[in-house]
């Protein structure tokens, strides 16, 4: 179910993707699209029986949560885009910047649980994703108005948060890039709002995979100090393209014939287009 609901996600995002320019209307169907998808999955849980306690911990802590996520951050970026003032760049850089102290503040309040999760640790794990916990009552901070027994934990609404304000703070630091170089260069066409919206990754997913580890290999961002998920979570930002899972995808990567083909053809293409600058 799980496996067919992940490519019924992938083709009606990418259409939206597709077929939509607006940022606004692109993410409102977006959001209702994962709200849909939610309502489906959560009809198979309320029928299904874990086979285990590690089974409803996977389901809690990696698989919902990805799933929510992205419906948090599409209503954030629909909030964000409605309520952007109407004014000069100083404006607007104050409007981003505003939002960006609101994520700060989010991880600051919840700093423990923050560093507890991407640390990768599972030692409360029983405590964090297993339904109908006797310790949810010590966790009332969560979203208890969204609490519902056989479809939720004490934690994984907390771990959507995390992933969705991770990728709403790229995109606001890329939307106040683009401010901040219009201060500096105020003879520039201002072309942030558009920006944003219109790079898509038009080649493979596995392609831009293959991309993401060469560079987090390299350490070549941040000087490899960052986690291959923060990685991959700024290219979807900035392409505007959902990744499936960047571990799997990478192991089918390393067993091709050709593990760097895409890298290969990037090398091919840059010595054409060398030699045609040549000519």
């Amino acid at each position: 179910f799980i496996i067919n609901l992940n490519i019924l996600r992938d083709r009606s995002i990418e259409n939206i993707i597709k077929t939509e320019s607006c940022v606004v209307k692109k993410h409102q169907l977006i959001a209702d699209c994962y709200f849909e998808l939610l309502l489906q999955l959560k009809g198979f849980i309320l029928e299904y029986q874990f086979k285990d306690v590690h089974e409803e911990i996977l389901f809690f802590k990696m698989i919902k949560p990805q799933y929510y996520c992205e419906l948090i951050y599409a209503n954030k970026v629909v909030q964000f885009m409605l309520k952007r003032p109407p004014g000069d760049n100083d404006t607007e850089s104050a409007y981003i910047k505003s939002y960006l102290n609101e994520i700060t503040d989010f991880f600051h309040v919840n700093q423990e649980f923050y560093l507890y999760y991407r640390s990768n640790s599972s030692i409360h794990d029983q405590i964090y994703f297993v339904r109908q916990n006797k310790s949810f009552a010590f966790y009332p901070d969560h979203q208890l108005s969204n609490f519902e027994p056989a479809f939720a934990t004490s934690h994984d609404f907390l771990v959507a948060q995390i992933i969705a304000n991770e990728k709403f703070e790229i995109f606001l630091k890329l939307a106040l890039s683009y401010v901040i170089r219009n201060l500096e260069n105020p003879h520039v066409d201002h072309m942030g709002k558009t920006t944003l919206s219109d790079l898509h990754w038009t080649d493979s997913k596995s392609a831009l995979i293959e991309l993401i580890y060469a560079l987090y290999a390299k350490g070549s961002v941040n000087n490899g100090d960052l986690d291959i998920r923060e990685l991959t979570r700024y290219f979807e930002g900035l392409f505007n393209v959902k990744l499936p899972d960047v571990y799997r995808t990478f192991q089918d990567i390393k067993l091709r014939q050709n593990p760097t083909k895409y890298l290969n053809s990037l090398i091919s293409s840059l010595e054409n287009k060398i030699t045609e600058g040549m000519q």
